[in-house]
């Protein structure tokens, strides 16, 4: 679960003060050095930093036969530091891969539309189509595979290798010819498309109506989520339906504050969680009463459903509002806060800078969430089988639109 926080400029000068500061310190015990003067300054991570990266900077220019930056020898040790936490939520970034960090939590990208994933045989499958998306407007297809973009030939790539060739900033407004293979009633057939990069909306959230129930699918949390879940809410709430089923599975969260707003539309007044952090101490979160869901509702939960999800299923259960069905759910109950060091060093980081709480005051960090009817589903990837198929044997799925038909 995801936070941004952006500094004030008092605060980034003040940080900068002490960036100087030690820089000039250093400065001092080198020339101090230089003269033959020791200086021990004890606790002082940045100094036995300095000493450290310094030697073995030396080694690598003396002994190392590879090739490297200093950049990179830098972005090492700024990874190297942060993972010495022992925390493997917590990260620091390049400049680029935070840039490609905010992208996920804001949901839009530049790109073609497309979810895709590399089969057994190392061939790269579309598997989702964004509607209103590039790769639809351009007739691409769930099943097709990727052979060639822009005359490049696909076969060895990596699944990042590829997403990298089409999915950047810098395409924005370009077109590409995009060669696919394509099986339609047994027989293959290689198509030429001509797509286009542009800016992409995320869709997170999937809505419909299935029998007397509202289904809605939550594939991730960030900032557009709560706004598209709404949206699903509110027309759902129009149809003749007894309840919704809330599908959670697979979804490895996100942003805490889309979370938060989810839950508000749902729950009348009451508590929400309570996040506790060294820097703000408990600070609770409350739903307002002004919108509330007054039907029953069934959440899907898994062992992947994680951080928001936990959040959004473990407060509707608690507050008695929701049956949940499924499998334990994955158990992080810990926030991450993103950091812009942009205006210093560069890059960013995730850290680790709280513990949330249910409405109950429990924690489900390294615990997870018991549904209420434990039920075992494996899904079947096949994009074979369509839509409805998959459905009817979805277990979960069944047995939740179940708990709502009798109601």
């Amino acid at each position: 679960m995801l936070q941004i926080r952006k500094e004030k400029t008092t605060k980034s000068t003040f940080i900068m003060g002490i960036f100087c500061g030690a820089i000039l310190m250093l400065c001092l015990i080198n020339i101090f050095r230089y003269f033959g003067i020791s200086i021990t300054v004890s606790g002082n991570a940045a100094t036995q930093a300095y000493d450290k990266t310094k030697t073995i900077e030396k080694c690598i220019k003396k002994y190392y036969q590879g090739d490297y930056t200093e950049e990179d020898l830098a972005n090492g040790a700024a990874k190297g530091m942060v993972s010495s936490l022992g925390d493997k939520y917590s990260a620091y970034y390049t400049q680029s891969e935070y840039d490609e960090k905010l992208k996920d939590i804001n949901g839009s990208y530049v790109g073609i539309g497309v979810t895709l994933q590399q089969k057994e045989d190392g061939s790269i499958a579309v598997t989702k189509v964004t509607a209103g998306g590039p790769a639809q407007k351009a007739g691409m297809q769930a099943g097709d595979i990727f052979k060639a973009v822009a005359g490049t030939d696909l076969t060895g790539k990596s699944l990042n290798e590829v997403v990298s060739l089409i999915k950047n900033d810098k395409n924005e407004g370009k077109t590409f010819v995009i060669d696919i293979l394509r099986t339609k009633e047994g027989e293959e057939q290689r198509l030429s498309l001509q797509v286009s990069c542009e800016k992409v909306n995320v869709i997170s959230v999937e809505s419909k109506q299935i029998g007397n129930a509202g289904y809605i699918r939550i594939t991730e949390f960030d900032n557009e989520t709560d706004e598209q879940f709404s949206k699903a809410v509110t027309a759902l709430e129009k149809e003749e339906i007894k309840g919704l089923v809330i599908d959670v599975r697979d979804n490895g969260g996100g942003s805490l504050e889309s979370a938060i707003h989810m839950l508000n539309r749902l729950l009348p007044k009451g508590d929400l969680i309570t996040e506790k952090s060294k820097k703000d101490g408990d600070k609770v979160y409350h739903s307002d009463d002004k919108e509330s869901y007054k039907k029953p509702m069934v959440v899907l939960i898994n062992g992947n459903s994680a951080s928001a999800s936990e959040v959004f299923a473990g407060t509707l259960k608690t507050r008695g509002v929701a049956t949940l069905i499924g499998t334990k759910s994955f158990g992080k109950g810990i926030v991450q806060t993103l950091f812009s060091l942009k205006g210093s060093c560069g890059g960013g980081l995730k850290l680790t800078t709280a513990k949330y709480y249910l409405p109950n005051g429990e924690s489900i960090h390294k615990k997870g969430i018991e549904p209420d009817e434990v039920i075992e589903y494996t899904k079947e990837e096949s994009i074979q089988k369509d839509t409805a198929e998959l459905e009817k044997e979805d277990t979960q799925l069944q047995r939740g639109l179940q708990i709502i038909e009798g109601q």
